[in-house]
């Protein structure tokens, strides 16, 4: 795993209380939006069930941001997320208290968290403004950033707790409540992030189908085939990094092999694109490497994963993870500048 590094220094309290104000900041827009105001005991979590069937371009291009910061915490930096305080890390060989300096590794964690929860608290936001106005997705994205709030605020309670030496005065006793308290907000994140997601799901099928209806009816069949690969691919995903861990049961393990196959069906035809046939789709020799690329490595990576998943070998399971999300990025990158060139 790699570490997100933070300098534990005199700028280190400033840092935390920068992302702590994104994530206030973040909150007063949302408010501020709301010209109704909102029921704080109606989580108002609107389900993509209704979707107008007509997407405009500029629809288009705010689905495709909110889609790159879906896969955000999937991601290799959200890897050593801080998850719970455990006391016996706080204990030295003779039952004694440690200071704070003696635990870095829980320390670098909460900071790190703090941080990345601030970030991303951000780049919704950012997104979420922007028009058109998207009321469903935009409404879970709204849903979403209120838990992120909420977690980030437990998590700096959490930091004050330790930080104020507020653990050796009540010898630890307060761990419990804390732990419980931030399960809860993390449990309702990954619940707001799970229907987050399954409505830009909804958005992509939609999208898909009217791009694939006009590159049928264009002829443009190499298009078409990456459009198909690109699709099987996040089919994948959804089934590969769809659930909190990366442990799959039985049915589980025969879904990620079917998504499989039908991404090696897909990736047949792209590895049979050639440049000649890309160009004249207008297709760049730059983009058409960067797809070749992107598509192998996807493809090989998911044989690995599946493979790893079959055989428990969690370390082939996480590396291939993390490579498919990354060649995921690097393919969509450029997919998505293909599919609004004419």
């Amino acid at each position: 795993y790699k570490f997100l590094k933070i300098k534990h220094s005199g700028g280190k309290i400033m840092k935390l209380k920068k992302y702590a104000v994104i994530g206030i900041m973040a909150l007063l827009v949302i408010v501020g939006c709301d010209n109704k105001g909102n029921d704080k005991n109606n989580k108002d979590k609107v389900k993509v069930t209704n979707v107008k069937r007509d997407i405009s371009t500029e629809e288009i291009a705010k689905y495709n941001e909110y889609s790159k910061l879906s896969d955000v915490p999937n991601s290799e930096e959200w890897n050593t997320f801080f998850t719970e305080i455990k006391k016996e890390e706080f204990l030295n060989e003779t039952g004694n208290i440690k200071n704070i300096s003696e635990v870095p590794t829980f320390t670098e964690n909460l900071d790190s968290s703090i941080n990345l929860i601030g970030e991303y608290i951000k780049e919704i936001t950012d997104v979420m403004q922007k028009s058109p106005k998207m009321e469903a997705i935009d409404k879970n994205a709204e849903n979403l950033i209120n838990s992120l709030v909420e977690e980030q605020k437990v998590l700096t309670e959490i930091n004050d707790y330790f930080e104020k030496g507020d653990y050796k005065a009540d010898k630890l006793a307060k761990v419990g409540e804390l732990n419980d308290k931030y399960k809860v907000v993390l449990q309702n994140r990954q619940e707001n992030h799970k229907i987050f997601a399954n409505s830009l799901h909804e958005i992509a099928q939609i999208i898909n189908q009217k791009m694939e209806n006009q590159l049928q009816k264009d002829g443009k069949t190499a298009k078409l085939n990456i459009l198909k690969f690109v699709n099987s691919v996040n089919e994948f995903g959804k089934t590969a990094f769809g659930k909190n861990n990366l442990n799959f049961d039985e049915n589980e393990i025969k879904t990620l092999e079917e998504a499989n196959n039908n991404v090696q069906n897909a990736y047949k035809a792209v590895s049979e694109i050639t440049l000649e046939n890309a160009k004249k789709e207008n297709i760049s020799e730059s983009d058409f490497k960067k797809i070749k690329e992107s598509s192998k490595t996807l493809s090989e990576n998911m044989q690995k994963m599946v493979a790893g998943v079959k055989n428990q070998n969690i370390q082939d399971v996480v590396m291939s993870a993390s490579n498919i999300l990354s060649s995921k990025t690097d393919l969509e990158n450029v997919f998505n500048v293909l599919m609004v060139q004419k």
